[in-house]
């Protein structure tokens, strides 16, 4: 009876431990989620991690589920997401039902991770306070400079 008391209170302690490792490491900010409407310039290395998708299953609006997609993305150790699309899709009953889906691929930057405004992409904050998706060419544009003469 006392090695099942003592089993039980190691495992309690191990599991108040495994918790407070979860909580005292550092978040970053999830409104800084990068996306990129395509995939951004070449100069920035990445390793795709796999396809992302969430969808609502009634009326709403894209900008509901960007949080979510974005939660998934960094779940599965995402930095950001490429080829990112939000629509508005039939659902079962297309003739009644329209519903919000966004989808890309999560990717993980092998260098280091570039300024997602600089690098052609939008912020999560950014597409929801603009209610705008990321530019679909991918990068932006270059400045413009007088003709030689």
């Amino acid at each position: 009876m006392n090695k099942i008391s003592l089993c039980c209170l190691l495992s309690l302690a191990f599991l108040n431990t495994a918790s407070a490792a979860e909580e005292a490491a550092p978040q970053s900010d999830p409104n800084n989620f990068c996306f990129f409407a395509g995939v951004p310039p070449a100069e920035f290395t990445y390793t795709v991690l796999r396809k992302v998708k969430v969808a609502k299953g009634t009326y709403g609006g894209v900008a509901e589920l960007l949080g979510e997609l974005s939660q998934r993305a960094r779940a599965e150790g995402g930095d950001a997401i490429i080829n990112y699309a939000g629509s508005q899709r039939f659902g079962f009953f297309p003739w009644r039902l329209v519903r919000p889906v966004v989808r890309g691929q999560s990717i993980k930057w092998t260098g280091a991770a570039p300024n997602c405004e600089q690098a052609g992409g939008s912020t999560l904050a950014t597409i929801v306070r603009t209610n705008k998706a990321p530019d679909q060419s991918g990068q932006r544009a270059a400045p413009e400079t007088p003709a030689a003469q």
